[in-house]
């Protein structure tokens, strides 16, 4: 449940920007803009990542600690997951594995 609420959170700046920006631009442009602010978010998540590396120990802890409790409950697709995210954090940290 919180993973569909972060992924929610994610999508709203998306969704707010196509909404206001349909009406004076069209449903193209909206749509467009909408997709360039989703996937800008976890771009800038990488390279804030890149920069404050304690922030990138941050994220990779608390992944490892998501993708245990989810292999715990046999959830092993989300678990992967888990685990690509924070072998990305750790490595945007500079941590060597």
């Amino acid at each position: 449940m919180l993973f569909l609420a972060l992924c929610l959170a994610g999508l709203a700046p998306g969704a707010a920007t196509a909404w206001l920006l349909h009406k004076r631009h069209g449903w193209l442009t909206a749509a467009l803009a909408g997709l360039g602010v989703t996937a800008s978010l976890p771009c800038l998540l990488v390279v804030v990542m890149m920069v404050f590396p304690p922030l990138g120990l941050v994220v990779g802890v608390g992944s490892i600690l998501a993708a245990l409790r989810a292999y715990d409950a046999g959830r092993v697709w989300v678990a992967t997951i888990w685990v690509v995210t924070a072998l990305a954090a750790l490595t945007c940290a500079g941590v060597a594995l």
